[in-house]
């Protein structure tokens, strides 16, 4: 009984670990500048949009129309956790509080990152290339 025990404490940590790595990956593969792309189901998405995200933080940047220079739209605080089946990155403090609350991700790869975020029964799509 008591090797069962061992055993499964070993597994526990093992597992805690893995789970501790996996959101470090994912945040770590966040972490890069994404242009938003313009779809279908979000017509409300500017041309031409950045979102930079560093470290704890990420910024909404626009280039306004005909301009050269980069403006800031707004900026949050932003976490990742990952697990076996999905991924959420949350947003606080955006003074735009449409995009305060969890964002599933759909898709994270080395070129793209799709985020859904669902709120009281609407929902925000967004679909990015690497910068």
């Amino acid at each position: 009984m008591r090797y069962l025990q061992s055993l499964l404490v070993i597994a526990l940590l093992i597992a805690a670990m893995a789970f501790g790595s996996c959101t470090k990956m994912k945040k770590d593969k966040i972490d890069e500048t994404w242009r938003l792309i313009r779809v279908d189901e979000d017509s409300t998405v500017t041309w031409y949009e950045m979102w930079q995200f560093e470290g704890e933080q990420v910024y909404m940047i626009t280039r306004p129309s005909g301009g050269t220079t980069l403006d800031t739209l707004y900026s949050a605080a932003y976490t990742v956790k990952a697990g076996a089946s999905k991924t959420i990155v949350t947003m606080t403090d955006c003074p735009n509080t449409v995009y305060n609350g969890e964002w599933q991700v759909l898709t994270l790869n080395k070129e793209m990152m799709v985020i859904l975020n669902r709120t009281d029964g609407e929902f925000i799509y967004r679909e990015f290339v690497k910068e």
